[in-house]
């Protein structure tokens, strides 16, 4: 699931050929990638699909300080 997204895909899923707004797109969404030497944005279907700030909300609530009730 590590698999990098082609530029056809990134295409498709930004809904722009223009790279500057690729980038935009993908930074509004809070989706991590690289920026290739010619500017030209990457990242995986890992990072699409698991974009960073969910993953800080899932990791926080994953180890909340208080104790979990709920089972009582």
């Amino acid at each position: 699931m590590n698999d990098l997204i082609t530029s056809a895909e990134l295409v498709e899923i930004t809904g722009t050929p223009r790279i500057s707004l690729q980038c935009e797109v993908l930074a509004n969404h809070g989706i991590f990638f690289v920026k290739d030497r010619n500017g030209e944005p990457h990242t995986t279907w890992y990072n699409f699909n698991h974009p960073s700030h969910l993953r800080r909300e899932l990791h926080q609530s994953e180890y909340a300080d208080e104790p979990d009730f709920s089972h009582m």
